[in-house]
């Protein structure tokens, strides 16, 4: 990645505070000053001038002094640590190298003195610097080709750390950076940390390697905190370093990295178990390597290492370790808590999903009982009859007990006629009955009652089990409704870290300060981001400038959702939402006309887009016309509305609405339902019709028809709905219109064909001429120029901005 050079301003302030200061406060100043940098930057500059490797060649106090050029930094403290190092190891012909190579250093850079580095030109003029001493040894040396090979990699080394050190001090010098770092800059950290742990050389307490320590603890902390692949990477880089670094026996970087693999590997069983994972892994390949148990890192500097790490709390851990792990700082803490709400949230919306399911099975059983409740009820007839007008009679006991069957048949007859008839008379009563029985009137007057209320009854009846049949279905739609939620959280968001790290890193160099952001993929492959980041002040000025940063980053237009300012007045943070800006645009145009003096149309419509790259179309025509009429077709549209918008399917939306027309109430309440879905992102139209006129779709060679034959919604129980797909490009028109336009072409032989021929003889690219085009043409056809039923047109025209 590039890495640019840092401006005055970005570097805290650290001189600026020395020039702001009068000579009264130059103490203060300065002791300000090393306590933001020369705490860390001095001894790191000192512990590098100590490290030698190669037979001699001290590159790395060169490097960082060099790589302070142009930095608020005093680069005479840096340089006199650099050579107090150097000199603790007892460097004379290298201390020679390092004055010379910055004195050079500084000789080349005063033509670029008012202008600020780049990494290259640097580590160019240091590889230059280094290189003339050193070809003046080898000159005197004798001129061997070793001399020489060994100086140009001196130079080289010089070269490459620059880049290194550079990104250090870039972070140092800006603390905001320090929770956004890219892998170049961790790597670059871990490197410099490693190099200055090497520079510690042979120092011991007690025969106990400090350096050894330290790096056993670097090894220690990333493993137990960020798993095995991390901590076999920092086992790499520190043994590495360690071994260039010193006298060490290369195998100290397998012995490094197999320690932090295990020690990761381990870590599930606690602190105790990546401290196992260390002894294990080094006394394993110690003695693979050697054949015997003399292990490469001494069994007491372990041990010592172990106890400075168990004392240490997980949340210092977690507070260095989070700088570098941002997965690490987004999880929060190792348990996964976070997962298990999931897991609970998922688990208890499947519970709810399966006892609406058992509660929809209950109803839907319930409501298939009307053939037994027919059988039941005939025999409560006969019982009803008996109680009214046998109950006190002289000869009740002769017709119920003695010809009880006789009397059974009889009435079985009675009932026979009562099905075909709907009555009885006298006539209609078997001879031997009406000879026998003393009250014939009352009897057939009885008869006839109790019928009539039987038929009432059922009529109930079979009304509850529809309705409970409704009920059943609307329950089965909250749960598919729940469960589908349920699915939805229980799919993994796949976030895009590496991008959120270069979003922050971008924004920052930008100037926008507290940047943060969190970017996902959504179920569609379509990006998704929330920023926050320190305000404006509500004067909108960071919009532009930051979807501007965001396109350029991800590679595709990236566009703020909604048009209301995100700023928080209290925390002065602005959080705003951005999306994958949608392919194609659609602009509507509605014309409408109620019947006759009407002042309320029966038709009503709604067109939206849903956030989620889709486009929604919807009309519904009541039956009939006037304020009854209008109030089913606005109920049936904001319903659709609604549902949609919430991200129902239209296949569960269709059915509820369905559902609720039925049930509102005990007058007919019919609407047709015509929703058109338009997919923003790929050009798709999805269309759902009910009941509804036929739809056109108006491209620029010829006008397509879109029908579905069904009833309207409120009439059925239970409704099929038919989807249908079709592409459609830029330009494209789709032209939704109530029932009242078609009538109106009563005159014409087919009128769903000659509103074809309408449109494809309009020229128009207007959506809202087109739909008042059609209106005027649909009221020319009437009956004195009145229109005989409510007209709608619903116009969406579909194109691709350039």
């Amino acid at each position: 990645m590039k890495t640019g050079m840092l401006s005055y301003k970005n570097l805290g302030g650290y001189g600026s505070v020395v020039q702001q200061k009068g000579k009264g406060g130059k103490a203060n100043a300065i002791l300000d000053y090393l306590n933001k940098t020369s705490l860390i930057i001095l001894p790191a500059a000192f512990l590098l001038g100590r490290i030698s490797l190669l037979g001699g060649l001290m590159p790395f106090g060169i490097a960082l002094y060099a790589a302070t050029l142009g930095l608020n930094i005093n680069r005479i403290m840096i340089s006199v640590a650099i050579f107090a190092g150097m000199l603790t190891t007892g460097a004379t012909i290298q201390l020679y190298t390092a004055i010379v190579a910055m004195l050079l250093f500084n000789a080349i850079n005063i033509p670029f003195k008012k202008s600020l580095g780049s990494p290259l030109r640097i580590g160019i003029i240091a590889f230059a610097g280094v290189l003339v001493p050193e070809m003046v040894l080898t000159y005197l040396q004798g001129f061997l080709m070793y001399d020489v090979i060994k100086s140009f990699i001196n130079g080289f080394i010089i070269f490459a750390l620059v880049f290194v050190f550079k990104n250090v001090l870039e972070v140092l010098g800006n603390p905001s950076r320090r929770y956004s770092l890219t892998n170049e800059e961790i790597l670059s950290i871990a490197i410099a940390c490693a190099l200055a742990v090497g520079g510690l050389g042979s120092w011991s307490i007690l025969g106990v390697s400090i350096r050894n320590i330290l790096c056993i603890i670097i090894i220690l902390v990333f493993s137990f905190k960020t798993g095995s692949g991390n901590g076999a990477a920092i086992g790499v880089i520190v043994g590495t370093v360690i071994s260039i670094s010193s006298n060490s026996s290369p195998l100290i970087i397998a012995s490094y990295a197999f320690c932090g693999l295990l020690s990761g590997i381990l870590r599930n069983m606690g602190k105790i178990g990546s401290c196992v994972g260390v002894l294990m892994g080094n006394a394993l390949l110690t003695f693979y390597t050697n054949g015997s148990t003399e292990v490469l890192v001494f069994l007491y500097e372990i041990i010592v290492s172990i106890v400075i790490f168990m004392l240490i709390p997980e949340k210092a851990m977690d507070s260095v370790v989070a700088k570098f792990d941002k997965s690490l700082a987004a999880r929060g803490d190792k348990k996964g808590y976070s997962l298990r709400i999931k897991e609970i949230t998922v688990e208890k919306l499947n519970k709810f999903s399966q006892a609406f399911g058992e509660m929809a099975r209950t109803f839907e059983e319930i409501s298939e009982t009307k053939a037994i409740t027919e059988k039941h009820d005939i025999t409560a007839i006969f019982d009803r009859v008996a109680d009214r007008v046998c109950k006190d009679c002289s000869l009740c006991a002769h017709c119920w007990e003695q010809n009880f069957c006789n009397t059974y048949q009889v009435m079985f007859k009675i009932v026979e006629k009562l099905d075909g008839k709907g009555w009885i008379e006298q006539k209609d009563i078997p001879q031997y009955f009406l000879e026998r029985c003393e009250r014939v009137d009352e009897f057939v007057k009885a008869v006839n009652n109790v019928f009539e209320l039987f038929k009432v009854d059922m009529v109930w009846r079979s009304k509850i089990g529809e309705s409970r049949g409704l009920v059943s279905q609307q329950l089965k739609s909250m749960s598919t409704i729940i469960s589908n939620l349920a699915n939805e959280l229980n799919t993994d968001i796949s976030f895009k870290d590496e991008l959120e790290n270069q979003i922050v890193l971008e924004l920052t160099k930008a100037g926008i300060k507290n940047a943060d952001a969190v970017v996902y993929e959504n179920k569609y492959g379509k990006y998704e981001m929330t920023l926050t980041y320190r305000g404006c002040g509500g004067k909108r000025s960071c919009i532009s400038s930051v979807e501007k940063i965001i396109s350029d980053i991800v590679g595709r237009k990236m566009v703020k959702e909604g048009s209301e300012c995100g700023l928080n007045s209290k925390t002065n943070t602005c959080t705003i939402r951005l999306a994958e800006e949608e392919i194609f645009k659609v602009i509507t145009g509605v014309a409408r006309m109620a019947k006759e003096e009407k002042h309320v149309s029966g038709d009503n419509y709604t067109f939206l887009n849903t956030g989620d790259g889709k486009y929604i179309g919807a009309l519904s025509d009541g039956m009939g016309t006037g304020h009854k009429a209008c109030m089913q077709s606005k109920a049936t549209v904001n319903l659709i509305e609604q549902f949609m918008e919430s991200g129902f399917d239209k296949d569960t939306t269709v059915r509820l609405i369905n559902s609720i027309l039925v049930l509102r109430s005990t007058d007919d309440s019919f609407a047709t339902i015509d929703i058109s879905v338009v997919d923003l992102y790929e050009g798709e139209v999805e269309f759902c019709k009910v009941g509804a006129a036929p739809t056109y779709i108006k491209r620029e060679e010829y006008v397509e028809i879109i029908k579905a034959a069904s009833l309207p919604a409120g009439i059925l129980s239970d409704v099929e709905v038919e989807l249908i797909h079709k592409k459609v490009g830029s330009g494209d028109f789709v032209i939704m219109l109530s029932d009242g336009i078609i009538d109106a072409f009563k005159d014409c032989q087919d009128g769903v064909k000659e509103v074809q021929n309408l449109l494809q003889a309009m020229d128009s690219k207007n959506p809202q001429k087109i739909a008042d085009d059609l209106l005027d043409a649909a009221l020319s056809h009437c009956p004195r120029k009145e229109p005989v039923d409510d007209m709608m047109v619903l116009v969406s025209k579909i194109w691709r901005p350039k």
